[in-house]
């Protein structure tokens, strides 16, 4: 151990507030942790200690901050060898001497962190440090807030809001720490919803103030004065030279039942804005059709079974379900479940509830276990005819926005092939609905579940007979409630829709992104290849 040692003394030499890092829980929140530690405090050399099993994964999380924050570090796994070992107070004593040498180059303030512990090595660290804390004030220990699921994006590709600081041995909120989100992304490529949900992360980063920490001496906890901040995005309205509020959010606390209240009406107020450009009632009509399906699209809404079909499995009492549980309760029920869409839940936001699902499995954007979820060929062939048939530059808005629900469409199917593992159902026939029936009594799986939003169709599988011994059908609608932001995990999800809802906006009409730091405008940049739909972000200079 003693090189180990020695290297960590010549790390410190070189740094002027270091923080050290144990680390045998939840590895990937890493890059998280160092990003918000600099950001708040003003850490600027960082010393992990690490179990074996979880270095290499440390490792990758860092190499990943390193394109977006210029940080200094070492690992004890950078010389041959994890410190952390299955003895608790092996590991106490650890961490005290690592301790020890660190302060031994009279450093004015160290930085212990304990997100990345179990409680049992978090508490015999606290025990071990104790007489070497608060008397003289300059070891603290801190945790972050994260959100302990693997597939969780780093920071800054997540709000800040989700991650505050906390700080244990201090009774000041004073500390000075650096500016590492500075600049918004100039471009937004589609990188399926979880690459949007990351570049508006830090969208709204670079527009917003950091302090969001918490300090407490152990006798009061106190937060640092901070000014409401809210970042505020607004529809343009061209026709009356207004803008509308799309939604907002106050970035100390996150969405809020206020955001989710937006959110869930967004797809009215896109409606209201450019509707004015159409002077005919029936366009109207149209575009007020298309514009409503952003609702679920986006994810304003869950999904919810609003009507089930199933002879034999009796499962009438999960009306009103949301699909999600409804699809976790099938998976828990009966062992494993097939997923068979129709053609218009790709427009109907399934890939929504497939990430609700994966987040209650503990891996957002990730397939869930004993859940096969199946893209019948005629519904993919159904949305790329749309898009053959339709026209991004059109002067009718009605085809224009057709178009970008198409295209839409066929970026949810292929996030759902791609994150869920979706296989192929050889249906190929049209109308869909029916190839679907079909082939849905091939499958082995112990539960069939069909899915429409449409009720000719599921009244067809109704007169088809096809509801019946393993093969439920589902008649799919939303709910009526906004969704919850009451917890950690509801906030996570609100925040991801959130950056749906932007970048959709966007699509169809300007949004502007006002706050204390600059505003920003987003437009449409491209509807056709393979990165598309892309939005283009420029500041914004607006006359207060």
């Amino acid at each position: 151990m003693d090189n180990v040692l020695e290297g960590i003394s010549s790390f410190v030499k070189n740094v002027s507030f270091p923080a050290i890092v144990p680390v045998n829980f939840i590895p990937w929140n890493a890059a998280t942790v160092t990003g918000r530690l600099t950001e708040e405090l003003g850490v600027d050399g960082f010393i992990f200690l690490t179990r074996w099993e979880v270095a290499n994964i440390v490792e990758e999380s860092l190499q990943h901050i390193q394109k977006e924050i210029n940080i200094k570090y070492i690992g004890d796994y950078k010389f041959q060898r994890s410190l952390l070992k299955d003895d608790i107070f092996e590991n106490s004593f650890l961490i005290r001497n690592v301790l020890e040498v660190v302060r031994w180059h009279n450093k004015e303030k160290v930085v212990v962190d304990l997100t990345m512990t179990t409680g049992e090595l978090a508490s015999a660290t606290y025990y071990a440090l104790k007489d070497l804390q608060l008397d003289n004030g300059s070891t603290y220990l801190t945790v972050v807030t994260t959100i302990p699921l693997q597939g969780v994006p780093a920071y800054p590709g997540n709000p800040r809001w989700l991650h505050k600081v906390h700080v244990y041995g201090s009774n000041r909120a004073g500390w000075k720490g650096v500016e590492v989100v500075t600049d918004p992304p100039k471009i937004i490529e589609w990188k399926g919803t979880r690459g949007i949900y990351i570049a508006i992360s830090k969208l709204i980063n670079s527009l917003s103030d950091r302090r969001i920490v918490e300090v407490f001496d152990g006798h009061k906890k106190e937060s640092p004065e901070r000014d409401p901040d809210v970042v505020e995005f607004y529809v343009q309205d061209e026709i009356e030279n207004e803008r509308k509020r799309l939604v907002s959010v106050e970035t100390s606390v996150g969405p809020d039942e206020e955001t989710s209240k937006l959110l869930y009406n967004s797809w009215r107020t896109i409606y209201d804005v450019v509707s004015k450009k159409v002077g005919e009632e029936g366009e109207a009509r149209s575009i007020e059709r298309i514009l409503k399906q952003l609702q679920r699209l986006t994810g304003s809404a869950d999904l919810v079974i609003s009507n089930i079909m199933s002879q034999e499995l009796g499962l009438e009492s999960y009306k009103r379900t949301k699909l999600h549980a409804f699809i976790r309760h099938l998976r828990e029920e009966y062992g494993n479940v097939a997923v068979l869409p129709d053609t218009n839940m790709f427009y109907q936001g399934l890939h929504m509830s497939l990430l609700k699902a994966s987040i209650r499995n503990s891996s957002p954007w990730s397939p869930v276990p004993n859940v096969e979820v199946y893209v019948p060929i005629c519904a993919e062939a159904e949305v790329n005819g749309k898009i053959a048939a339709t026209s991004s530059t059109s002067e009718t808005l009605v085809e224009r926005f057709s178009y970008i629900m198409a295209l839409m469409a066929n970026r949810v199917l292929q996030e759902i092939k791609y994150h869920y593992k979706a296989k192929t159902l050889p249906a190929i026939s049209q109308p869909c609905e029916a190839s679907v029936a079909v082939e849905s009594s091939n499958l082995q799986q112990k539960v069939v579940l069909l899915l429409t939003a449409d009720r000719k169709a599921f009244n067809a599988w109704q007169t088809f007979n096809v509801c019946r011994g393993n093969i439920v059908c589902g008649y799919i609608d939303h709910d009526d409630s906004p969704l919850n932001t009451n917890t950690l995990y509801s906030k996570f999800y609100a925040s991801i829709v959130l950056a749906n809802v932007v970048f959709t906006t966007s699509l169809f009409t300007r949004v502007v992104v006002r706050s204390k730091k600059g505003s920003v405008v987003l437009n449409v940049n491209k509807l056709r290849g393979a990165t598309a739909p892309s939005i283009a972000i420029n500041r914004l200079e607006i006359k207060a």
